[in-house]
């Protein structure tokens, strides 16, 4: 469909509502088919979601329209979606015209706004923990979004937000740079072993935010508790609006709440003054997935950013980065990260760790059941390669956005052996220092895994199904010519490997593929980052 016209509906007026179960959307819109002024029947009209068939049904005013300019039609319009029905679909859910089936094109947010998108969205309804609302993307096309219910989807903390962004012009000649992980729920990355080299070396100006109650944290000695501010806390808010410098592991949405739905945070976070600074630590090397896959947009280069700045690894990566990320090489530290720094593995390890990375298309429907779901079905069959003997070695670590569903599970008696090695753990750094293997499909904690020693299995056989899922033309950077591991295509090939990788020294084949995506060895990425940072005047020099 992508090389046909696309046919598209543009919001004029938008009332929106909840009726009989369902999401309600109706006002007046303009519609157009770019192809020779041929007019769009709406009898043929259907939307759809990826992945879900006529996921919203739609009715309007009249078969064809009212003329209001060459191709442009006016109309009335009707969307219904049935909540109940939409709690398993994706995350975020694009709106396509699916005309005769055989023509695919999109909805406009609001046509006022041209193919920008101002950062709006609809009213939030909320029904048993998850928050369903329509949102405008950079581009002004319409998304559901389907996730968990959060704090700051309730009316009192949209108020705190608004006066949080007040308060915090009584920082505006303060020189605030915030640190922070995923979720500013993790104390055990990049931005944190940076975060205590900055106040080693004086910088009283950098603050990290967390969930202070991690254990990580109150193991700290109290020189790094300082500069620390409570995830949540008036302090954050206050703060997230003070600051133009941001350092992480991950994108800016993080620093206050992934996928939150105000207007106020969201110019804040796409930068809508021009004036933000941020530098990409990463969590994880991003040569796994594709950067050209639409939802790692949050990686790519930000025009609107007064600096927009990237950690990388290698060489190898950098072109990752300007081949598929639109970058430049001046917008890339090639320093190593910081985390590996302080990579360690105690004697004699002898763990065998599972850990494949998370599917998003997946996560709503684990929320009620996530033995239905084929990430289940992975990890489980993952465990079961491994022989009997050695079981009592497992630890399964679900992926930090698929951990919580794990805690629900209720294991009938096939399940109580697979289920006793699932821990929901608050720090990966520690049980990678006991893993002689890991078992993953593609997560990055290979990287992570492979640095401190340990051999990498990889499971391969659903990867293509999965690419087809992050969008066209999305492949794995890893394949069989620089994968620093064996790969099983089945669950047959998967237990010979674990059998004959596991205790084993890493092959020399891999060190050299693994040493040509991570270069650097020497335990010094944090002070090569610093130097970048004092260059581009991020933090000035001290001393």
């Amino acid at each position: 469909m992508n090389d046909l016209p696309k046919p598209w509906i543009g919001l004029l007026t938008k009332r929106i509502r909840e009726e009989n179960g369902s999401i309600v959307v109706s006002g007046r819109c303009l519609m157009r088919f770019p192809r020779g002024g041929e007019v769009l029947d709406t009898d043929q009209i259907k939307i759809d979601v990826p992945f879900k068939k006529d996921a919203v049904r739609v009715s309007f005013g009249s078969k064809y329209g009212k003329k209001v300019m060459k191709g442009v039609r006016l109309n009335s319009y009707r969307f219904e979606v049935d909540i109940a029905e939409a709690r398993d679909f994706d995350i975020q859910n694009k709106l396509l015209v699916n005309y005769k089936d055989k023509y695919e094109g999109y909805v406009v947010y609001d046509v006022r706004d041209g193919r920008r998108g101002r950062n709006k969205n609809s009213k939030l309804f909320i029904h048993d923990g998850v928050t369903y609302y329509f949102r405008q993307n950079k581009r002004n096309r319409v998304f559901l979004v389907v996730r968990d219910t959060n704090r700051y989807d309730y009316p009192e903390e949209q108020r705190r937000i608004a006066k949080a962004k007040r308060n915090a012009k009584k920082y505006k000649d303060d020189d605030i740079v915030l640190l922070y992980e995923k979720k500013c729920g993790k104390y055990e990355e990049s931005a944190s072993v940076l975060y205590e080299k900055l106040i080693d070396m004086g910088y009283d100006n950098a603050y990290f935010i967390v969930d202070k109650s991690v254990p990580a944290v109150q193991e700290l000695p109290e020189k790094y508790k300082k500069n620390l501010i409570d995830k949540d806390s008036d302090q954050h808010l206050e703060y997230f609006f003070a600051s133009n410098k941001f350092i992480s592991t991950e994108t800016i949405d993080h620093a206050l709440q992934l996928r939150i739905a105000n207007k106020d945070a969201q110019d804040k976070i796409n930068a809508n003054t021009g004036k933000l600074e941020y530098v990409f630590l990463q969590h994880g090397p991003t040569y796994m997935v594709s950067l050209n896959m639409d939802l790692r947009n949050g990686f790519r280069k930000k025009t609107d950013y007064k600096l927009h700045k990237t950690v990388v690894s290698s060489e190898l990566e950098a072109q990752h980065f300007i081949e598929l990320g639109g970058m430049e090489r001046e917008d890339l530290y090639i320093t190593g990260m910081a985390k590996f720094d302080r990579c360690t593995r105690n004697e004699n390890p002898d763990r065998i760790v599972i850990m494949p990375t998370w599917r998003r298309w997946e996560t709503n429907q684990a929320r009620d059941d996530i033995t239905k779901t084929n990430y289940y079905k992975m990890v489980r069959l993952m465990y079961e390669s491994v022989p009997k003997e050695w079981r009592d070695r497992v630890i399964i670590l679900p992926h930090p956005l698929m951990a919580e569903r794990f805690e629900g599970i209720e294991p009938g008696a096939e399940d109580a052996d697979f289920a006793a090695h699932i821990l929901i753990a608050d720090s990966y750094d520690k049980i990678l220092r006991d893993c002689d293997m890991l078992v993953t499909d593609y997560s990055s904690i290979s990287y992570d895994a492979y640095y401190r020693g340990a051999n990498v299995v990889f499971y391969w056989a659903e990867k293509d199904e999965c690419m087809t899922h992050y969008g066209e033309g999305t492949h794995l950077m890893l394949n069989l010519d620089n994968v620093f591991g064996p790969v099983a295509m089945n669950g047959d090939e998967l237990a010979e490997l674990i059998k004959d990788t596991y205790g084993k020294e890493q092959r020399p084949q891999d060190i050299e593929r693994y040493r040509r995506i991570i270069e650097f060895h020497d335990g010094k990425n944090s002070e090569r980052i610093i130097e970048h940072l004092i260059e581009d005047e991020v933090i000035k020099r001290h001393g």
